[in-house]
């Protein structure tokens, strides 16, 4: 072959190269204009199918919040319906079980001082409520005297009580008060009817209505009646450090349950800091419910639902009246109990 062909042979063979390389370019082209048209496609699709989700979504959420809705006014008026048939049943069994209350008249009035040695000049508080709530233990620690002392008024378990007990404070400093013990309401010996008046509570300098679990009628019936004859009343909550240490109890018994063998230590740091917070945990939820469960009852009888509830300790308030260091952990509304019975004495005289 001579150099003219040689040459035109490779003219050829370019050519020839370079038509494939353009059909190659035009297929590679045509393929990325699929792709991308397939890509916009599938964009189009999960855009439709986004807008689909989120307006199933919003159909959801409208739905779930309407039956939310609806619920939340089913429970409220559930609520309100328990409540006014609460009231109404407590109104039924007063009418049912109580006398009509009489206003002592003003012999009655001085028998009854004379039957519960009223001195005048002195300053007279009684403690009311249910059998086992403990009045005796309360009037101990006002008192500064432990239980098993001489002066200790008797405590038990159960109604100790069968007569008032009468008891003077055994210190100089505080010797004008005189405490009774008023025997609880529901005993054999004592019914709820004409609690108040039966007990000659009218002549009292002021009143406190004890509770230990449950905050019942004969509680609304007494704060009724002080609010009658116009007798200062506290409302109290016995044994606070034993309820404090049950819920605590339970939230412990809850956190070692939820325990697992192969948990992260993430989990095992989460579950450590929440013990770390039991006390205090427990601490709120007992002073929370008690306070809420206290406003809807006092709403439900029709009484100031802003009186305060003091939530107690008789060892905490022992440990006051004596004088003793208490660590504000163990502190709740001892001192303002104290403070407050007092200030409201001194104001009725």
């Amino acid at each position: 072959m001579d150099e003219a062909e040689f040459r035109a042979e490779n003219e050829r063979r370019a050519r020839d190269e370079a038509e494939i390389e353009r059909k190659h370019a035009i297929l590679s082209a045509e393929e990325f204009r699929d792709r991308e048209r397939s890509a916009r496609d599938a964009a189009v699709k999960a855009e439709e199918a986004r807008e689909k989700f989120e307006r199933l979504e919003e159909r959801a959420r409208l739905t779930r919040e309407e039956t939310e809705g609806k619920l939340k006014t089913l429970k409220e008026d559930g609520e309100k319906t328990e409540k006014e048939l609460a009231k109404a049943r407590r109104r039924e069994a007063q009418l049912a079980d109580l006398q009509p209350v009489h206003e002592p008249t003003r012999a009655e009035h001085e028998q009854t001082k004379r039957d519960r040695q009223y001195i005048e000049g002195r300053l007279h508080l009684a403690i009311a409520g249910m059998a086992g709530s403990g009045k005796s233990s309360l009037i101990n620690a006002f008192r500064g005297v432990s239980k098993g002392t001489a002066s200790a008024a008797a405590t038990g378990v159960v109604e100790t009580t069968r007569v008032i007990g009468r008891y003077e404070d055994p210190h100089p400093d505080r010797s004008k008060f005189v405490w009774y013990d008023i025997p609880g309401a529901g005993t054999t010996n004592v019914s709820n009817s004409n609690y108040f008046i039966t007990q000659g509570l009218y002549i009292f300098d002021a009143i406190i209505t004890l509770f230990d679990s449950r905050f019942v009628d004969t509680d609304i019936t007494i704060l009724e009646n002080c609010k009658k004859f116009n007798i200062p009343a506290f409302i109290v909550r016995s044994k606070s450090d034993e309820h404090i240490k049950a819920i605590a109890d339970e939230m412990r018994e809850a956190l070692d349950e939820d325990e697992s063998e192969d948990e992260d230590d993430v989990r095992s740091k989460d579950r450590e800091a929440r013990r770390t917070r039991i006390d205090a945990d427990a601490r709120e939820e007992y002073i929370s419910v008690t306070r809420r469960n206290v406003k809807e009852n006092l709403q439900n009888a029709g009484l100031d639902d802003q009186q305060r509830v003091y939530l107690i300790s008789r060892r905490t308030l022992l440990r006051i009246v004596r004088g003793k260091h208490v660590a504000p952990t163990k502190l709740i509304d001892e001192y303002e109990l104290i403070k407050d019975v007092m200030a409201a004495i001194k104001e009725r005289r």
